[in-house]
């Protein structure tokens, strides 16, 4: 019954259902954190076990060099991240448990 002594519709009822049958949840941006992660740290480190010996600045640059120039902080921010990312995790670890 709510506050005005009316029953409560069975719509009404449902969203408390869901809540107390759903699990933890995943955040979306969490989620979106994690494929960033993934691409800058395999990526990085991809184009840099592939990437030519000799990549070198001409009267044009080129996309080997932007890539080459690039691939380094991106392994490092990617994996900054990543330790972000278990602290978050490890916060709202213990944020649940108490």
């Amino acid at each position: 019954m709510d506050e005005d002594r009316k029953p409560l519709t069975a719509a009404a009822e449902e969203p408390a259902e869901d809540v107390l049958r759903s699990g933890p949840k995943l955040n979306p941006f969490i989620g979106v954190l994690w494929l960033v992660v993934a691409v800058l740290v395999v990526g990085g480190v991809a184009f840099l076990l592939n990437a030519p010996l000799s990549v070198s600045m001409t009267d044009r640059v080129s996309m080997a060099y932007v890539l080459f120039s690039f691939a380094t902080p991106a392994v490092f921010l990617g994996i900054l991240t990543f330790l972000g990312l278990m602290f978050w995790h490890a916060g709202q670890w213990q944020r649940r448990r108490g």
